[in-house]
């Protein structure tokens, strides 16, 4: 008996280490490793329902983490200019983000959650935010090609 109880200890313990939440840092900066300026690092992230992610600005530039677009029953969420902020991603699906300040400099990211439940709608409102943009039209088009 006490090593069927042993046993059952032990795979509940296993499986619980599966359930674990991440929490997932996504850096606001004025200038990246990658050479980019005015971007979100990284620009696409991949997360799972129950993750935080943590949008953290680099420098003190007036950067903000703006959700654009949410899947169906995720809540929006605005940030105020250089501060962290957390948001518990809740649903599945495709998730942009914006910094209000040099969103028209291309400095936008896309977080996905779980399955892509809402890419269509993701690809369209990225089309139409990257048309008013003056530079880096492409940000949103490279970060949606990570998409699977």
């Amino acid at each position: 008996m006490k090593t069927l109880k042993t046993a059952f200890l032990l795979v509940a313990s296993v499986l619980s280490l599966g359930s674990v939440a991440a929490n997932i840092e996504v850096r606001m900066m004025t200038a990246a490793p990658d050479k980019q300026s005015l971007t979100f690092y990284p620009i696409y992230t991949k997360a799972k329902v129950g993750d935080t992610v943590t949008f953290v600005p680099e420098q003190k530039a007036g950067h903000t983490s703006i959700s654009l677009l949410v899947p169906p029953g995720a809540v929006p969420w605005q940030g105020k200019a250089d501060t962290p902020v957390s948001v518990k991603m809740t649903k599945e699906g495709i998730y942009l983000v914006v910094c209000q300040v040099h969103r028209t400099m291309g400095m936008v990211a896309v977080v996905q959650v779980g399955k892509p439940v809402n890419l269509e709608e993701a690809r369209k409102a990225a089309a139409a935010e990257s048309a008013k943009m003056a530079i880096n039209k492409d940000r949103f088009e490279k970060a949606l090609a990570q998409v699977k």
